[in-house]
């Protein structure tokens, strides 16, 4: 539309310039004095002959052709000045407790540990790319606005960093920290790990299922406790995953069975959460007389 307006426009420019060099010789007048002029004594300086006048029908037709090509002229692409970035988060400090204290009913400890990071390039009208890294932790979310996720990174001082590269090729970064800290409101409590036993007779008849079973006590845990039976000799016959089971020693007669437990679902740093207990010797059946 716009190509069609300015063809249009350049040629009733034209039309009106051949009117006006048709017009302009016919309006022309000459005037004849009637008696010569007097000689003048004093010399008058001629015009310069090569001073030449602007003609006004070149210069008119001169702006008919530069209206005419400037649609086809090749636009020069401006460049943009360099993006100036700044990075904000959310917090700068986050406060927790150890995994075997707990907070107090009135703490001021941090609720989570996830930051929301926020880059802002100015007024820069250009394509902007974000990308953005960090020295621990995830990240989660693309452009100017992420979460970084800081769930299980231990106490220190972390740090994120955002680069923006525009369309020229102009490149800018700004970093930021976060500080994971302990909370002063946090309180002692019991162990979290637990003391685990397990109890078996001393001596069982191979003709009967002998029986183990493992005792917990203490600890705490927010997961239901697992247990892993194993044994070395005989089989087992029922209760695995559970806190007693029944084993089968009719082909170990005169030799030992152990079985040993592990618990679990308490802290992976808990140790003794693993017993056993040693059925010393297994009586063989008693043959008839």
């Amino acid at each position: 539309m716009r190509f069609n307006n300015a063809i249009c426009r350049s040629l009733a420019l034209i039309a009106l310039g051949g009117v006006l060099v048709i017009v302009a010789p016919a309006s022309r007048v000459t005037t004849v004095p009637a008696t010569p002029p007097a000689a003048s004594p004093t010399p008058v300086p001629t015009p310069d002959a090569g001073e030449k006048k602007p003609n006004p029908v070149r210069r008119f037709f001169s702006w008919v052709g530069g209206t005419v090509t400037r649609p086809f002229r090749r636009r020069v692409q401006v460049i943009g000045d360099p993006p100036i970035v700044d990075v904000t988060a959310s917090k700068s400090l986050i406060t927790v407790c150890p995994v075997d204290l707990q907070m107090t009913p009135d703490h001021s400890c941090s609720p989570g540990r996830e930051v929301e990071l926020s880059a802002s390039a100015g007024d820069n009208d250009a394509v902007l790319l974000f990308s953005w890294h960090v020295t621990a932790g995830r990240l989660r979310g693309k452009g100017s606005k992420v979460t970084w996720d800081l769930n299980d990174v231990a106490e220190g001082t972390y740090t994120a960093t955002v680069e923006v590269n525009d369309e020229n090729q102009h490149a800018a970064s700004d970093t930021t920290t976060v500080t994971i800290a302990l909370c002063s409101d946090c309180m002692t409590v019991a162990s979290p790990c637990p003391a685990v036993s397990v109890s078996c007779p001393s001596r069982a008849d191979s003709k009967q299922p002998i029986v183990f079973e493992a005792t917990v006590s203490g600890g705490y845990t927010d997961l239901k406790p697992t247990y892993a039976w194993s044994v070395t000799a005989g089989r087992i016959i029922s209760g695995q995953g559970t806190t007693k089971i029944m084993v089968d020693g009719a082909n170990v007669a005169g030799q030992s069975i152990t079985a040993s437990v592990t618990v679990g679902g308490y802290n992976p740093r808990c140790s003794g959460t693993t017993a056993m207990c040693t059925v010393l010797e297994v009586l063989p059946t008693e043959q008839p007389h």
